[in-house]
């Protein structure tokens, strides 16, 4: 029963659509005079800057309607004021630019929807909201062994699992090379929500600071297209027997070749390893990640080797749900060590489903 309530309420969030989106979804079926009307409406009535676009798109090229280059300059005039306006006083502006700029080096495929997966999951990468994926999986499964005990609880092999991860870009280009600063933080929960007592089996706290320098400002290289370098600790904050912790410098290298994207991470530990002495055994020193954007579907592969055998790949899925571009499909595949600071020395085979909220 538990199980069901949770898939409702999982689907009753993915429903909700705007009224804008409701009439982009027509537009994009062909359906010109019936988005016509509501994008119209939304303009007049609503003040709604993106109908206000579209409309004057749609009177440029006669689509819903007798093409008429006035009402379109019109339009657009409106849109355009109305961007500027809200946008002006935002002093993230300098910010978009350089992320902008980017996303503009990025080599574009011949297929549109494959550029718009690239540009979901570029802005991701350098928005000023999403870091790592934010997912939420109400079912993850465990298919061999056990965890670790909690506080006298024997875990499930089922539970659900979230990440919620965000940052802040608070500076760009001091040094002309369009590099921007930013802090992070990622919190990974397991959640053993289908015990009697329902209960958080670990949670993994991950903040971070770091700058992202794009390469096209230095040299005009082929496949490197940019670099980040951080400081970032990692703690389940439990202390005790039971604390895991570590803190690390890492620098990453973002390459693309056609459509393949790839990013090499590589890190150091900078303090005492005394709550997990052996964890580099189980994390090594790096890890390599494939990201494969194909219309739109995306697929990343993120593969890592420690010493002695001890390896770990996890295998992720997504792809847009209910026609929108803010919302995915989330599929998740673990195999290995280092799933979980409490379990870093634990072999893990784990699938989970679910959606996300951004690529």
């Amino acid at each position: 029963m538990k199980l069901f309530v949770i898939l409702f309420l999982s689907a009753t969030l993915l429903i909700g659509l705007t009224k804008f989106e409701e009439t982009y979804t027509v537009y994009e079926s062909g359906d010109y005079e019936k988005s016509f009307k509501a994008f119209k409406t939304l303009a007049e009535e609503e003040n709604d800057l993106d109908a206000a676009y579209i409309l004057a798109y749609m009177y440029e090229h006669g689509e819903g309607c007798v093409a008429n280059n006035k009402k379109a300059a019109h339009w657009y005039k409106i849109a355009s004021k109305g961007y500027y306006y809200k946008d002006k006083d935002n002093r993230r502006r300098d910010i978009y630019k350089e992320q902008t700029k980017l996303y503009n080096s990025l080599k574009k495929s011949w297929d549109h929807e494959t550029d718009t997966t690239i540009r979901q999951y570029s802005q991701a990468l350098y928005n000023i909201t999403a870091y790592d994926t934010n997912y939420f999986l109400p079912i993850s499964y465990r298919g061999n062994g056990n965890y670790n005990t909690t506080n006298g609880h024997k875990a499930l092999n089922t539970e659900t699992e979230f990440q919620l991860s965000i940052k802040y870009d608070f500076k760009a280009n001091i040094f002309g090379f369009d590099e921007i600063y930013s802090v992070g933080y990622t919190q990974l929960s397991y959640w053993q929500l289908y015990a009697d007592s329902a209960y958080f089996r670990e949670t993994n706290y991950n903040p971070e600071i770091f700058v992202t320098l794009p390469v096209l400002k230095i040299y005009d290289s082929k496949f490197i297209r940019a670099f980040r370098f951080s400081f970032a600790h990692q703690s389940n904050g439990r202390g005790g027997d039971e604390e895991r912790s570590w803190s690390y410098l890492s620098v990453s290298t973002f390459l693309q070749y056609e459509w393949l994207f790839t990013e090499l991470k590589l890190w150091l530990p900078v303090a005492s390893l005394r709550y997990n002495e052996d964890l580099m055994d189980y994390m090594g020193y790096g890890h390599l990640k494939f990201i494969i954007p194909y219309k739109k579907h995306l697929t990343k592969l993120l593969l890592r080797s420690g010493f002695h055998g001890k390896h770990a790949i996890e295998l992720n899925y997504s792809h847009p749900i209910f026609a929108r571009d803010d919302l995915f499909l989330y599929v998740k595949g673990f195999s290995g060590y280092g799933e979980s600071l409490i379990d870093y020395n634990n072999n893990v085979n784990k699938v989970g489903i679910g959606f996300s909220i951004s690529r």
